[in-house]
C-alpha cells in the first residue's frame, strides 16, 4: 500500500511539472507572432516562470504548517492543482487579446514578456503549491516508518517535478507542436493539471479511513477541474487564429496572394510584421526587391557554388537554382522540418535537385566545415523581424570572409544615426570589409526597412563609408560583448518617445 501511494504522489508531481513548463513552451511559441523570439523575450518569460515557481513553493510550504491530517494535505493539493488548471485555461483565452492590447499601447516587447510571464506565472504557481502539500502528507501518513522521513519526502518529490518539467521543455518544442499542434498540446497539458487533481483527490478519499467527513472540498476540486479542461475544449473548438504550421524549432505562416495578377504566396515567421519569402508560381521566381538584388549580385559575380545561410521559404536559393541548373546550393537553415512545409505548402513542388539543405545553425555548420570554401554567399537569418546576431559578429564575419569571396546580406533596420541596433551591422560590416562594404538601401528616414550589405560593388549599391547615415563612431559587436538586443530595445524606446 505504501508503495502504491508513493507512486501515485509521484505521478501526480510528474504530470504537474509536464503541464506546467509544457504550457510555458505554448506560451512563449504563440506570443512570438506579435513580440518575436528573442533570446531576451525568452529569458524574461524564462524568469517569470521560476519566480512564479519560487512563489508557488513558498505559498505551499506556509499552508503545510497549518495542515495536520493526510486526507488535508491532499484535498488542499487537489485544491491548488484545479487552480492551477482553471488558470491556465483562462490564460489561454485571454493571451492573444491581452498581447494585441498591449503592443498596440508599447512599443517595447520586453513589456510584452512580463506580461505572458504574469499571466501564466499565476498557473504555474498554483501548481508547485502542490508539491510541498502533497511531501506533508508522505510525512504524516508514514510518520512513524523509519524508513520515510520529511527530507527524503521533499527530495523525492522536486526531482520527479523537475523530471516532469524537463519532459514538458523538451518533449513539446520537439515532438508535441509539429505533430499534434499548439491547440491539440495545450489540451493535454490541461487534461494533466485535471487528472494531477482527480489523482490527489481520489487519494484523499481513500486514505480518509472511517473518519467521517465532508465532500465538499473533493466535490469543489472535481468541478473547478471539470471546468478548466471543457473551457479549453470550448476554446480550441472556437479559436480561429492561424498558429501557422508547427516545427520543433518555429512556426510558419503561409499566404497565398495575387502578385500583379498572378498566384503567389509568401512565407513568414512572423507574420504580422513581415514577410521571409514571396514566391511567384508561372515565373519561378521571387517577388521581394532584396531577392531581386540578390540574383542580380549572383549574375554578377557568376559563382558556382553558393552558400545560403537561412532558408525562410527559399525563394531566393529556388528561383537561382531552378534557371541555373549547373550551379550548386547550399541552403543552411535550423529548422530541419523546413524543406517539407516549404515543398508542401510554398513552392508546390519538390525542392530543385542542386540544392542542398543542411538543418543546422549556419555559423556551426561553417565553423565544423571550414575548410569548404563558397564562391558566393547571402547572409538572411533572422529571428522575428530581426537578422541572427550571431552571424553579424566581428568573429562570424571574419570567418565568412575566408569561407566565400562574394557575400551579401540582407538585414532589417532604420537606416539613421540614432538607431544603435542598424549601425551596430553597419559597423562591424565595416570593420571587416572595410573599403569593400557595400550597402543598398531603398527609402531614406526613421522607418523600418529591408538593407542589403556587400563585400563588392553590388548593383545600385553606395560604398557604406560614404553613406550619410552611417555612424563609424559606433562600438563593435564581438562575441565577448554582445549589442544587438541591447541596442534594439534601446532603439524602441528611443523612437517610441
Amino acid at each position: 500500500m505504501q508503495k502504491k501511494i508513493i507512486a501515485i504522489c509521484l505521478t501526480i508531481a510528474l504530470l504537474e511539472g509536464f503541464a506546467g513548463l509544457g504550457i510555458e513552451i505554448y506560451a512563449i511559441r504563440i506570443s512570438a507572432t506579435y513580440i518575436g523570439s528573442s533570446i531576451s523575450i525568452t529569458g524574461v518569460i524564462l524568469a517569470m516562470v521560476l519566480i512564479a515557481i519560487a512563489m508557488g513553493y513558498w505559498v505551499g510550504g506556509r499552508l503545510s504548517r497549518s495542515i495536520y491530517t493526510p486526507e488535508q494535505a491532499l484535498l488542499k493539493a487537489g485544491y491548488v492543482l484545479s487552480l492551477s488548471a482553471f488558470s491556465h485555461a483562462i490564460a489561454c483565452v485571454i493571451q492573444l487579446p491581452l498581447l494585441e492590447i498591449i503592443t498596440l499601447n508599447t512599443d517595447s516587447p520586453i513589456t510584452a514578456a512580463i506580461g505572458v510571464g504574469l499571466l501564466y506565472g499565476v498557473g504555474l504557481a498554483f501548481g508547485s503549491m502542490s508539491i510541498p502539500l502533497i511531501t506533508q502528507f508522505l510525512t504524516l501518513q508514514f510518520n512513524n516508518q523509519e524508513s520515510i522521513d520529511a527530507g527524503k519526502n521533499a527530495g523525492m518529490m522536486v526531482a520527479i517535478t523537475t523530471v516532469g518539467s524537463v519532459l514538458g521543455s523538451t518533449l513539446t518544442p520537439i515532438f508535441l507542436l509539429p505533430y499534434i499542434g499548439l491547440r491539440s498540446s495545450l489540451t493535454l497539458f490541461v487534461a494533466s493539471l485535471a487528472i494531477s487533481t482527480w489523482l490527489c483527490t481520489k487519494l484523499a478519499i481513500q486514505v480518509r479511513g472511517s473518519v467521517p467527513t465532508k465532500d465538499n472540498a473533493a466535490s469543489k476540486n472535481y468541478i473547478i477541474a471539470t471546468l478548466a479542461f471543457l473551457i479549453t475544449i470550448v476554446f480550441i473548438s472556437f479559436d480561429k487564429v492561424d498558429t501557422g504550421y508547427q516545427t520543433a524549432t518555429g512556426a510558419w505562416f503561409v499566404e497565398y496572394i495575387d502578385y500583379k495578377g498572378r498566384p503567389a504566396v509568401t512565407i513568414s515567421d512572423n507574420p504580422i510584421k513581415s514577410t521571409s519569402s514571396c514566391w511567384v508560381y508561372a515565373t519561378k521566381k521571387n517577388c521581394h526587391w532584396y531577392g531581386e538584388m540578390t540574383v542580380e549580385g549572383i549574375k554578377q559575380t557568376s559563382p558556382k557554388n553558393l552558400v545560403f545561410l537561412g532558408g525562410a521559404g527559399m525563394g531566393t536559393p529556388s528561383e537561382v537554382a531552378y534557371h541555373n541548373p549547373d550551379m550548386s546550393l547550399t541552403v543552411i537553415d535550423i529548422d530541419k522540418d523546413l524543406p517539407k512545409i516549404i515543398e508542401t505548402h510554398f513552392l508546390k513542388a519538390p525542392i530543385a535537385k542542386n540544392i542542398s539543405f543542411v538543418g543546422d545553425d549556419a555559423r556551426g555548420y561553417l565553423t565544423r566545415y571550414r575548410d569548404v570554401k563558397y564562391d558566393f554567399m547571402l547572409i538572411d537569418a533572422f529571428q522575428g523581424r530581426y537578422v541572427a546576431s550571431n552571424l553579424y559578429t566581428l568573429e562570424s564575419l571574419t570567418r565568412f570572409k575566408n569561407t566565400s569571396k562574394y557575400i551579401m546580406a540582407n538585414v532589417v533596420g532604420i537606416p539613421i544615426k540614432e538607431h544603435g541596433y542598424t549601425q551596430t551591422i553597419f559597423k562591424n560590416w565595416y570593420e571587416v570589409f572595410g573599403d569593400s562594404a557595400y550597402v543598398i538601401n531603398r527609402n531614406n528616414g526613421a522607418n523600418l526597412q529591408n538593407i542589403m550589405l556587400c563585400n563588392f560593388l553590388c548593383p545600385n549599391s553606395q560604398k557604406l563609408s560614404e553613406a550619410n547615415f552611417f555612424d563609424q563612431n559606433q562600438q563593435v559587436h564581438t562575441d565577448d560583448m554582445p549589442r544587438l538586443d541591447k541596442y534594439y530595445y534601446q532603439s524602441i524606446e528611443k523612437l517610441s518617445l
